[in-house]
């Protein structure tokens, strides 16, 4: 999804960062122009570009394809660059090099900082606050609403790319979804970062997360007050085992974007220990703690849902806010879509329903949209909402077995009241 901010907003530009602003809690990055280049695919020699191109993506017309060829690709020969004429015309040879120039449009982030030059003012370090530093490791306390490293349309936007621009070059060792907060251990070289990921493969390493969910979570007592200063920490909030929820259900992903039947993934073993912390009941929310044992994609949400208390602003998985509530009711009540009794043609039914609900919020979306970049044309989406880039879903505390690696972040504000 393309966003593009009001033209006529106010804008404050990024500690002299060419091309970053702040507006509205965002931080924006201009669109800006991008190369990248790579080798020949041997299935495309002997072929021109826009061959390629028309049969690499169905969804172009071969005219879109031809001009995209001459307009977006170059073909670099024996380090000599072709014009664009030579390049539409040209048949691939081995060795060749393509090069792709795009109109780069980044999706806003949510603000994190007044001041990412602040590199190294006591704790915090390109504006995200240091949990803990040494030689081998950098841990961050996350802000949501910003991905840690490039991925799809984020590039200068992301956790890795403010850290280099501070000069600051590490490596994650894990994940945490963009609207996710909280601890992430980043090595600061590559046999550090390989480390903890071995250990986190291995399972010595215990996460800990804070999650405000709906309603009444199951043996919730009064235990402290919204701003107690005696706010538990991570080990204390999971101390009584007769007060603990455990979740064992499997788990998949539904890509929409492959085919039937590739889209499923095989479903795989997943088990989360929850444990209330505090009950709301002026807003009926239960904040709650959470220790994955495995690490299956968006597990604490899904796992929360089946058990009937959804993260209370989780745009997917909460039924009140999802705009895709065919898939989510199919992920809440089939925990393993191959051990069903459905048959392969009612699969791709639904399959089929899944693709046309995602469909239809894209060109709701898509039609109340008219604004287009004026050298590109793509379709110019508004910026994000503050709220959108949030979840209430923390990562608090992780540590490892041998109790060499401890580490805590404060509360997030969202944990502490009404």
């Amino acid at each position: 999804m393309t966003t593009g901010s009001e033209p006529d907003c106010e804008l404050e530009m990024v500690n002299g960062i060419n091309g970053i602003y702040y507006t509205r809690g965002l931080r924006i990055v201009t669109p800006y122009y991008h190369s990248r280049t790579s080798f020949a695919k041997g299935r495309w020699l002997g072929r021109t570009l826009a061959d390629v191109l028309t049969d690499e993506f169905k969804s172009f017309s071969s005219e879109q394809c031809k001009d995209r060829a001459h307009k977006d690709f170059q073909i670099i020969r024996d380090d000599i660059e072709l014009s664009s004429a030579e390049t539409s015309t040209a048949e691939i040879q081995n060795k060749d090099i393509i090069k792709t120039t795009f109109h780069k449009h980044e999706p806003p982030v949510r603000q994190w900082s007044s001041d990412e030059s602040d590199t190294k003012n006591g704790d915090r370090i390109a504006g995200f606050e240091i949990v803990h530093e040494c030689s081998d490791l950098l841990v961050l306390n996350k802000p949501c609403g910003i991905p840690i490293h490039p991925t799809g349309q984020y590039y200068k936007n992301s956790m890795v790319e403010a850290l280099k621009a501070q000069g600051m070059n590490v490596f994650p060792t894990h994940r945490l979804d963009k609207v996710t907060s909280g601890i992430l251990v980043m090595g600061k070289n590559p046999v550090t970062a390989n480390k903890v990921q071995h250990q986190i493969r291995q399972r010595t390493m215990r996460k800990t997360y804070l999650a405000r969910v709906e309603g009444c979570f199951p043996k919730t007592l009064d235990r402290i007050s919204p701003g107690d200063a005696d706010f538990p920490t991570a080990t204390e909030a999971c101390a009584d085992a007769s007060r603990a929820t455990k979740e064992e259900s499997e788990m998949y992903t539904i890509e929409l974007k492959k085919q039937f039947p590739a889209a499923f993934s095989a479903a795989r073993d997943a088990t989360t220990w929850f444990y209330p912390v505090k009950y709301f009941p002026e807003s009926n929310h239960t904040l709650v703690a959470c220790q994955p044992v495995t690490g299956r994609t968006h597990q604490i949400r899904i796992h929360l849902a089946r058990l009937g208390h959804p993260i209370v602003n989780d745009p997917f998985y909460n039924k009140i806010y999802t705009k895709f509530p065919k898939r989510l009711q199919f992920i809440l009540n089939l925990p393993n879509w191959d051990n069903t009794d459905l048959s392969r043609k009612s699969l791709e039914s639904y399959f089929q329903d899944f693709v046309e609900e995602a469909d239809f919020a894209q060109g709701m979306e898509a039609a109340n949209n008219r604004r287009t970049c004026d050298d590109c044309g793509v379709v110019l989406y508004p910026d994000p909402k503050l709220q959108d880039l949030e979840l209430f879903l923390h990562a608090w505390n992780y540590s490892d077995s041998s109790g060499e690696l401890s580490y805590e972040t404060s509360i997030p504000k969202w944990a502490l009241g009404s």
